[in-house]
Protein backbone atom coordinates (compact mmCIF):
# COMPACT_ATOMS: atom_id res chain seq x y z
CA UNK A 1 0.00 0.00 0.00
CA UNK A 2 1.19 3.38 -0.71
CA UNK A 3 0.83 5.67 2.26
CA UNK A 4 -0.41 9.35 1.01
CA UNK A 5 -0.44 12.65 3.03
CA UNK A 6 -3.34 15.00 1.94
CA UNK A 7 -2.97 18.77 3.06
CA UNK A 8 -6.03 21.20 2.65
CA UNK A 9 -9.84 20.71 3.12
CA UNK A 10 -11.87 22.15 0.21
CA UNK A 11 -13.35 20.57 -3.05
CA UNK A 12 -9.97 20.62 -4.96
CA UNK A 13 -8.71 18.35 -2.14
CA UNK A 14 -11.77 16.62 -2.04
CA UNK A 15 -11.35 15.94 -5.82
CA UNK A 16 -7.89 15.17 -5.03
CA UNK A 17 -8.82 12.50 -2.45
CA UNK A 18 -10.99 10.80 -4.53
CA UNK A 19 -8.84 10.62 -7.29
CA UNK A 20 -5.89 8.98 -4.97
CA UNK A 21 -8.31 6.39 -3.70
CA UNK A 22 -10.59 5.61 -6.33
CA UNK A 23 -8.05 3.03 -8.02
CA UNK A 24 -7.22 1.23 -4.92
CA UNK A 25 -4.00 0.76 -2.95
CA UNK A 26 -3.56 3.79 -1.27
CA UNK A 27 -4.11 4.79 2.61
CA UNK A 28 -5.03 8.08 3.01
CA UNK A 29 -3.91 10.15 5.77
CA UNK A 30 -4.97 13.88 5.66
CA UNK A 31 -4.46 17.36 7.42
CA UNK A 32 -7.38 19.75 7.86
CA UNK A 33 -8.25 22.74 9.32
CA UNK A 34 -11.99 22.16 9.90
CA UNK A 35 -13.86 18.34 9.77
CA UNK A 36 -14.39 17.96 6.68
CA UNK A 37 -17.78 15.77 5.14
CA UNK A 38 -15.87 14.98 1.88
CA UNK A 39 -12.65 13.96 3.01
CA UNK A 40 -13.62 11.93 6.09
CA UNK A 41 -15.37 9.80 3.87
CA UNK A 42 -12.02 8.87 1.61
CA UNK A 43 -9.23 9.59 3.98
CA UNK A 44 -8.51 6.62 6.38
CA UNK A 45 -7.46 9.41 9.01
CA UNK A 46 -8.33 13.16 9.28
CA UNK A 47 -6.41 15.39 11.96
CA UNK A 48 -7.85 18.81 12.55
CA UNK A 49 -4.99 20.97 12.55
CA UNK A 50 -4.50 24.70 11.30
CA UNK A 51 -2.62 23.69 7.81
CA UNK A 52 -0.52 26.45 7.95
CA UNK A 53 1.49 25.19 10.71
CA UNK A 54 3.14 22.59 9.88
CA UNK A 55 4.71 22.06 13.70
CA UNK A 56 1.60 21.20 14.77
CA UNK A 57 1.11 18.54 12.66
CA UNK A 58 0.90 14.81 13.99
CA UNK A 59 4.57 12.54 13.25
CA UNK A 60 4.62 12.99 9.26
CA UNK A 61 7.73 10.19 8.77
CA UNK A 62 6.49 6.80 6.81
CA UNK A 63 4.70 8.47 3.86
CA UNK A 64 5.32 7.71 0.75
CA UNK A 65 4.78 11.40 -0.62
CA UNK A 66 2.46 14.28 0.01
CA UNK A 67 0.30 16.42 -1.96
CA UNK A 68 -0.39 19.78 -1.11
CA UNK A 69 -3.69 21.44 -2.21
CA UNK A 70 -4.19 25.05 -1.27
CA UNK A 71 -1.32 28.04 -1.65
CA UNK A 72 -1.25 29.35 2.12
CA UNK A 73 0.79 26.07 3.11
CA UNK A 74 3.31 26.45 0.04
CA UNK A 75 3.70 30.39 0.97
CA UNK A 76 4.03 28.73 4.47
CA UNK A 77 6.85 26.18 3.57
CA UNK A 78 4.79 23.40 4.38
CA UNK A 79 7.16 21.65 1.48
CA UNK A 80 9.96 22.30 3.27
CA UNK A 81 8.78 21.19 6.35
CA UNK A 82 7.87 17.88 5.26
CA UNK A 83 11.05 17.12 2.83
CA UNK A 84 13.61 17.82 5.55
CA UNK A 85 11.81 14.69 7.31
CA UNK A 86 12.09 12.94 3.65
CA UNK A 87 8.58 12.92 2.72
CA UNK A 88 8.45 14.27 -1.19
CA UNK A 89 5.95 16.48 -2.49
CA UNK A 90 3.49 17.49 -4.76
CA UNK A 91 4.02 20.72 -4.24
CA UNK A 92 6.63 23.12 -4.83
CA UNK A 93 8.83 24.70 -1.84
CA UNK A 94 8.26 28.11 -0.89
CA UNK A 95 10.70 29.55 -3.05
CA UNK A 96 9.35 27.55 -6.33
CA UNK A 97 5.81 28.74 -4.97
CA UNK A 98 6.73 32.46 -5.58
CA UNK A 99 5.99 32.20 -8.78
CA UNK A 100 1.96 32.41 -7.38
CA UNK A 101 2.94 34.21 -3.59
CA UNK A 102 4.66 36.89 -4.75
CA UNK A 103 3.15 39.06 -8.06
CA UNK A 104 6.52 40.93 -8.58
CA UNK A 105 8.40 38.29 -8.40
CA UNK A 106 6.81 36.22 -11.09
CA UNK A 107 6.79 39.42 -13.34
CA UNK A 108 10.45 40.06 -12.88
CA UNK A 109 11.15 36.43 -13.80
CA UNK A 110 8.80 36.49 -16.53
CA UNK A 111 10.49 39.69 -18.26
CA UNK A 112 13.67 37.22 -18.09
CA UNK A 113 11.91 34.18 -18.93
CA UNK A 114 9.44 35.30 -21.59
CA UNK A 115 9.06 38.69 -22.04
CA UNK A 116 6.70 38.96 -24.68
CA UNK A 117 3.90 37.18 -22.33
CA UNK A 118 4.04 40.41 -20.20
CA UNK A 119 1.90 43.04 -19.82
CA UNK A 120 3.20 46.72 -19.50
CA UNK A 121 3.98 46.93 -15.48
CA UNK A 122 5.24 48.50 -12.74
CA UNK A 123 6.45 47.72 -9.09
CA UNK A 124 5.83 51.14 -7.19
CA UNK A 125 7.62 51.67 -3.84
CA UNK A 126 6.27 55.36 -3.76
CA UNK A 127 3.37 58.00 -5.21
CA UNK A 128 5.58 58.96 -8.06
CA UNK A 129 5.84 55.56 -9.23
CA UNK A 130 1.82 55.14 -9.56
CA UNK A 131 1.31 58.49 -11.00
CA UNK A 132 3.84 57.83 -13.30
CA UNK A 133 2.56 54.36 -14.94
CA UNK A 134 -1.15 56.17 -14.89
CA UNK A 135 0.12 58.90 -16.82
CA UNK A 136 2.13 56.41 -19.48
CA UNK A 137 -0.51 53.16 -19.80
CA UNK A 138 -3.72 55.56 -19.20
CA UNK A 139 -5.92 55.72 -16.42
CA UNK A 140 -8.83 53.52 -17.88
CA UNK A 141 -6.04 50.74 -18.70
CA UNK A 142 -4.71 50.21 -14.92
CA UNK A 143 -4.98 47.33 -12.94
CA UNK A 144 -3.36 47.34 -9.21
CA UNK A 145 -2.43 44.00 -7.42
CA UNK A 146 -1.14 43.49 -4.46
CA UNK A 147 2.60 41.50 -3.82
CA UNK A 148 1.20 38.87 -1.71
CA UNK A 149 -1.66 36.13 -1.80
CA UNK A 150 -5.37 37.60 -1.00
CA UNK A 151 -7.38 34.70 -1.69
CA UNK A 152 -8.41 36.56 -5.26
CA UNK A 153 -9.93 39.34 -3.70
CA UNK A 154 -7.05 41.98 -3.50
CA UNK A 155 -6.68 42.90 -7.49
CA UNK A 156 -8.87 45.83 -8.46
CA UNK A 157 -9.32 46.60 -12.33
CA UNK A 158 -10.47 50.67 -13.10
CA UNK A 159 -13.69 50.64 -14.59
CA UNK A 160 -14.66 47.44 -12.19
CA UNK A 161 -13.56 48.46 -8.91
CA UNK A 162 -11.54 51.65 -9.43
CA UNK A 163 -13.55 54.46 -10.39
CA UNK A 164 -11.17 57.56 -10.50
CA UNK A 165 -7.58 58.59 -10.58
CA UNK A 166 -7.57 59.30 -6.82
CA UNK A 167 -9.40 55.71 -5.88
CA UNK A 168 -6.90 53.99 -7.75
CA UNK A 169 -4.02 55.86 -6.48
CA UNK A 170 -5.20 55.97 -2.62
CA UNK A 171 -5.97 51.52 -2.90
CA UNK A 172 -2.25 51.41 -4.68
CA UNK A 173 -0.98 53.66 -1.77
CA UNK A 174 -2.59 51.80 0.96
CA UNK A 175 -0.80 48.75 -0.47
CA UNK A 176 2.52 50.64 -0.50
CA UNK A 177 2.00 51.53 3.39
CA UNK A 178 0.74 47.83 4.20
CA UNK A 179 3.31 45.92 2.46
CA UNK A 180 6.33 48.17 0.94
CA UNK A 181 5.12 48.24 -2.56
CA UNK A 182 2.29 47.15 -5.09
CA UNK A 183 2.49 46.03 -8.61
CA UNK A 184 0.18 47.93 -11.34
CA UNK A 185 -0.24 46.80 -14.46
CA UNK A 186 -1.62 47.30 -18.16
CA UNK A 187 -5.31 45.76 -18.53
CA UNK A 188 -4.86 43.01 -20.88
CA UNK A 189 -8.02 42.56 -23.13
CA UNK A 190 -8.88 39.19 -24.48
CA UNK A 191 -10.03 35.80 -23.82
CA UNK A 192 -8.53 33.87 -21.08
CA UNK A 193 -8.06 30.48 -20.86
CA UNK A 194 -5.90 28.06 -17.94
CA UNK A 195 -3.18 25.18 -18.65
CA UNK A 196 -2.48 23.10 -15.82
CA UNK A 197 0.82 21.11 -16.35
CA UNK A 198 2.20 18.20 -14.21
CA UNK A 199 5.84 18.96 -13.52
CA UNK A 200 8.19 16.98 -11.90
CA UNK A 201 11.41 19.41 -11.93
CA UNK A 202 12.44 18.46 -15.22
CA UNK A 203 9.62 18.35 -17.63
CA UNK A 204 6.19 19.21 -18.14
CA UNK A 205 3.01 17.94 -19.48
CA UNK A 206 -0.71 19.73 -19.76
CA UNK A 207 -4.04 18.64 -19.23
CA UNK A 208 -7.33 19.36 -20.62
CA UNK A 209 -8.01 22.85 -21.02
CA UNK A 210 -10.64 24.04 -18.78
CA UNK A 211 -12.50 27.35 -18.96
CA UNK A 212 -13.94 28.97 -15.40
CA UNK A 213 -16.67 31.96 -14.34
CA UNK A 214 -15.53 33.98 -11.63
CA UNK A 215 -18.22 37.08 -11.84
CA UNK A 216 -21.07 36.04 -8.68
CA UNK A 217 -24.29 36.55 -10.67
CA UNK A 218 -25.36 34.90 -14.68
CA UNK A 219 -24.23 36.87 -17.27
CA UNK A 220 -20.85 37.35 -16.04
CA UNK A 221 -22.17 40.45 -13.21
CA UNK A 222 -20.94 41.47 -10.31
CA UNK A 223 -18.01 40.86 -7.79
CA UNK A 224 -15.34 38.42 -8.34
CA UNK A 225 -15.51 34.91 -6.81
CA UNK A 226 -13.57 31.75 -6.48
CA UNK A 227 -15.13 30.83 -9.26
CA UNK A 228 -18.59 29.91 -9.67
CA UNK A 229 -18.32 26.99 -12.08
CA UNK A 230 -15.81 25.63 -15.31
CA UNK A 231 -15.98 23.61 -18.11
CA UNK A 232 -14.09 21.61 -20.09
CA UNK A 233 -14.86 20.25 -24.05
CA UNK A 234 -14.48 16.57 -25.12
CA UNK A 235 -11.29 16.87 -27.12
CA UNK A 236 -9.57 18.87 -24.24
CA UNK A 237 -9.79 21.80 -25.93
CA UNK A 238 -11.99 25.40 -26.11
CA UNK A 239 -12.88 26.44 -29.05
CA UNK A 240 -11.06 30.08 -29.18
CA UNK A 241 -7.59 28.64 -28.66
CA UNK A 242 -5.92 27.50 -30.66
CA UNK A 243 -3.17 24.85 -30.55
CA UNK A 244 -0.53 27.52 -31.62
CA UNK A 245 -2.32 29.42 -29.07
CA UNK A 246 -1.61 26.10 -26.19
CA UNK A 247 1.97 25.41 -27.49
CA UNK A 248 2.79 29.42 -26.72
CA UNK A 249 1.62 28.89 -23.68
CA UNK A 250 3.17 25.54 -22.79
CA UNK A 251 6.87 27.17 -24.10
CA UNK A 252 5.99 29.63 -22.04
CA UNK A 253 5.60 27.49 -18.84
CA UNK A 254 8.31 25.72 -19.52
CA UNK A 255 10.48 29.05 -20.03
CA UNK A 256 9.17 30.24 -16.84
CA UNK A 257 10.15 27.03 -14.66
CA UNK A 258 13.65 26.95 -16.29
CA UNK A 259 14.34 30.70 -15.05
CA UNK A 260 12.73 29.62 -11.79
CA UNK A 261 15.63 27.18 -11.37
CA UNK A 262 18.43 29.31 -12.45
CA UNK A 263 17.08 31.99 -10.01
CA UNK A 264 15.95 29.99 -6.93
CA UNK A 265 18.28 26.64 -7.14
CA UNK A 266 15.15 24.87 -6.69
CA UNK A 267 13.65 22.59 -9.26
CA UNK A 268 9.71 23.01 -9.77
CA UNK A 269 7.73 20.14 -8.62
CA UNK A 270 4.16 19.18 -8.67
CA UNK A 271 1.02 21.67 -10.35
CA UNK A 272 1.46 24.53 -12.46
CA UNK A 273 -1.14 26.66 -13.18
CA UNK A 274 -1.10 29.44 -16.05
CA UNK A 275 -4.03 31.49 -16.32
CA UNK A 276 -3.40 32.96 -20.06
CA UNK A 277 -4.97 35.47 -22.00
CA UNK A 278 -5.51 35.61 -25.68
CA UNK A 279 -4.74 38.87 -27.07
CA UNK A 280 -4.43 40.31 -30.46
CA UNK A 281 -0.29 41.00 -29.64
CA UNK A 282 -0.19 37.54 -28.25
CA UNK A 283 -0.93 35.31 -25.66
CA UNK A 284 -0.23 36.96 -22.11
CA UNK A 285 0.16 35.50 -18.82
CA UNK A 286 -2.71 37.11 -16.35
CA UNK A 287 -1.20 35.04 -13.49
CA UNK A 288 0.32 31.40 -12.15
CA UNK A 289 -0.73 29.37 -9.42
CA UNK A 290 1.69 26.75 -7.79
CA UNK A 291 -1.31 24.06 -7.24
CA UNK A 292 -4.44 23.45 -8.94
CA UNK A 293 -7.04 25.35 -9.86
CA UNK A 294 -10.32 25.28 -8.04
CA UNK A 295 -12.60 24.32 -10.05
CA UNK A 296 -10.51 23.72 -12.52
CA UNK A 297 -8.85 20.46 -10.75
CA UNK A 298 -12.66 19.10 -10.67
CA UNK A 299 -12.89 19.01 -14.39
CA UNK A 300 -9.71 17.16 -15.05
CA UNK A 301 -9.89 14.59 -12.05
CA UNK A 302 -13.15 13.01 -13.05
CA UNK A 303 -11.79 12.74 -16.37
CA UNK A 304 -8.10 11.25 -15.46
CA UNK A 305 -8.23 7.62 -16.61
CA UNK A 306 -6.26 5.87 -14.24
CA UNK A 307 -4.95 6.59 -10.81
CA UNK A 308 -3.80 9.78 -9.54
CA UNK A 309 -1.51 7.89 -7.69
CA UNK A 310 0.55 6.69 -10.80
CA UNK A 311 0.71 10.46 -11.67
CA UNK A 312 2.18 11.70 -8.42
CA UNK A 313 4.53 8.63 -7.74
CA UNK A 314 6.10 9.74 -11.32
CA UNK A 315 6.10 13.64 -10.22
CA UNK A 316 8.08 13.05 -7.08
CA UNK A 317 10.22 10.52 -8.90
CA UNK A 318 11.36 12.80 -11.75
CA UNK A 319 9.84 10.84 -14.82
CA UNK A 320 6.54 12.33 -15.26
CA UNK A 321 4.56 11.33 -18.36
CA UNK A 322 1.48 12.52 -19.67
CA UNK A 323 -1.41 10.41 -18.82
CA UNK A 324 -4.77 9.79 -20.39
CA UNK A 325 -7.71 11.56 -19.79
CA UNK A 326 -11.41 10.19 -21.19
CA UNK A 327 -12.71 11.99 -24.14
CA UNK A 328 -15.76 13.67 -22.45
CA UNK A 329 -17.06 16.62 -21.50
CA UNK A 330 -17.10 18.23 -17.86
CA UNK A 331 -19.80 20.80 -15.97
CA UNK A 332 -18.69 22.29 -12.77
CA UNK A 333 -21.03 24.35 -10.72
CA UNK A 334 -20.49 25.62 -7.51
CA UNK A 335 -23.42 25.85 -4.65
CA UNK A 336 -22.56 28.94 -2.52
CA UNK A 337 -24.48 30.72 0.28
CA UNK A 338 -26.78 33.58 -0.26
CA UNK A 339 -25.24 36.17 0.23
CA UNK A 340 -21.66 35.21 -1.02
CA UNK A 341 -19.56 37.03 -1.68
CA UNK A 342 -21.16 39.80 0.06
CA UNK A 343 -21.25 40.50 3.81
CA UNK A 344 -24.48 39.37 4.56
CA UNK A 345 -23.77 35.92 3.40
CA UNK A 346 -25.43 33.20 5.31
CA UNK A 347 -23.63 31.08 7.74
CA UNK A 348 -24.12 28.09 9.47
CA UNK A 349 -27.26 26.96 7.68
CA UNK A 350 -27.69 22.98 7.55
CA UNK A 351 -28.40 21.68 3.77
CA UNK A 352 -29.73 18.29 2.96
CA UNK A 353 -29.88 16.29 0.05
CA UNK A 354 -32.08 14.50 -1.71
CA UNK A 355 -31.11 10.87 -3.09
CA UNK A 356 -32.86 7.89 -4.26
CA UNK A 357 -33.62 6.81 -0.85
CA UNK A 358 -34.52 10.52 0.06
CA UNK A 359 -33.81 13.42 2.64
CA UNK A 360 -30.30 13.16 4.23
CA UNK A 361 -27.91 15.25 6.06
CA UNK A 362 -25.28 13.64 3.23
CA UNK A 363 -25.42 12.66 0.20
CA UNK A 364 -25.19 8.73 -0.41
CA UNK A 365 -21.45 7.23 -0.54
CA UNK A 366 -21.79 6.20 -3.90
CA UNK A 367 -22.77 9.85 -4.89
CA UNK A 368 -19.90 11.32 -3.60
CA UNK A 369 -17.52 8.18 -4.55
CA UNK A 370 -18.97 8.18 -8.12
CA UNK A 371 -20.51 4.66 -7.81
CA UNK A 372 -23.78 3.81 -8.95
CA UNK A 373 -27.34 4.48 -7.32
CA UNK A 374 -30.01 2.56 -5.66
CA UNK A 375 -31.27 1.96 -9.30
CA UNK A 376 -27.89 0.04 -10.16
CA UNK A 377 -27.08 2.84 -12.78
CA UNK A 378 -23.49 4.68 -12.85
CA UNK A 379 -23.68 8.40 -11.36
CA UNK A 380 -22.87 10.61 -14.47
CA UNK A 381 -22.20 13.55 -11.63
CA UNK A 382 -19.62 13.66 -8.83
CA UNK A 383 -20.13 16.35 -5.88
CA UNK A 384 -16.99 17.86 -3.68
CA UNK A 385 -17.62 19.38 -0.40
CA UNK A 386 -15.87 22.80 -0.55
CA UNK A 387 -16.41 25.51 2.49
CA UNK A 388 -19.00 23.35 4.95
CA UNK A 389 -18.30 21.53 8.34
CA UNK A 390 -20.44 19.06 10.03
CA UNK A 391 -21.68 19.89 13.42
CA UNK A 392 -22.16 17.27 16.30
CA UNK A 393 -25.58 15.77 15.11
CA UNK A 394 -23.95 15.19 11.62
CA UNK A 395 -25.36 17.46 9.63
CA UNK A 396 -23.29 19.74 7.08
CA UNK A 397 -23.96 23.30 7.31
CA UNK A 398 -22.13 26.32 5.27
CA UNK A 399 -19.56 28.68 6.29
CA UNK A 400 -18.89 32.37 4.43
CA UNK A 401 -17.35 30.25 1.17
CA UNK A 402 -18.04 28.41 -1.92
CA UNK A 403 -20.37 25.23 -0.24
CA UNK A 404 -20.22 22.73 -2.68
CA UNK A 405 -19.52 21.65 -6.63
CA UNK A 406 -21.06 19.18 -8.35
CA UNK A 407 -19.70 18.12 -11.72
CA UNK A 408 -21.41 16.47 -14.55
CA UNK A 409 -19.62 14.67 -17.27
CA UNK A 410 -21.12 13.59 -20.71
CA UNK A 411 -20.79 12.99 -24.33
CA UNK A 412 -20.78 17.00 -24.86
CA UNK A 413 -20.86 20.17 -23.00
CA UNK A 414 -24.85 20.15 -23.44
CA UNK A 415 -25.48 16.69 -21.81
CA UNK A 416 -22.67 17.10 -18.99
CA UNK A 417 -24.64 20.58 -17.99
CA UNK A 418 -27.94 18.81 -17.83
CA UNK A 419 -26.69 16.31 -15.68
CA UNK A 420 -24.53 18.71 -13.09
CA UNK A 421 -27.72 21.00 -13.01
CA UNK A 422 -29.92 18.02 -12.12
CA UNK A 423 -27.97 16.82 -9.03
CA UNK A 424 -27.48 20.44 -8.10
CA UNK A 425 -31.58 20.32 -7.95
CA UNK A 426 -30.37 17.48 -4.98
CA UNK A 427 -28.74 20.25 -2.64
CA UNK A 428 -31.25 22.12 -0.61
CA UNK A 429 -30.49 25.00 1.76
CA UNK A 430 -30.10 28.49 2.19
CA UNK A 431 -27.85 28.41 -0.95
CA UNK A 432 -27.86 29.93 -4.67
CA UNK A 433 -25.92 29.12 -7.75
CA UNK A 434 -25.48 30.51 -11.18
CA UNK A 435 -27.78 29.04 -13.85
CA UNK A 436 -25.74 30.03 -16.78
CA UNK A 437 -22.73 27.53 -16.75
CA UNK A 438 -21.40 26.86 -20.07
CA UNK A 439 -25.32 27.86 -21.34
CA UNK A 440 -24.94 28.25 -25.19
CA UNK A 441 -21.31 26.13 -25.50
Amino acid sequence: MTRVLLVGNGARENAIAWALVRGGGVTLDAIVSRPHPGISLLADRCHVHPITEPAEYPDVTGYDYAVIGPEAPLAAGVVDFLEERSVPCVGPTRAAAQIETSKVFARRLLARAAPSANPTFVVAEEEKDITDFIGEVGLSNVVVKPDGLTGGKGVKVFGEHLTSREEATEYALHLVNKDGRVILEEKLVGREFTVQCFVDGAHLVHMPLVRDYKRAYDNDVGPNTGSMGSYSQPDHMLDYVSSSDLEEALRIMRASTAELHRTTGERYRGILYGQFMRTESGVKVVEFNARFGDPEALNVLVLLDGPLDDVCRRIVEGNVSRPRFREEATVCVYVVPEGYPGPDVVKDSPLTFTTPTGEAPQPEVAWLRGGTGADGQPYHTHMFFASVYTDTEGRVRTTGSRSLAVVGLGGSVREARERAYADVGRVHGAVRFRTDIAAGV
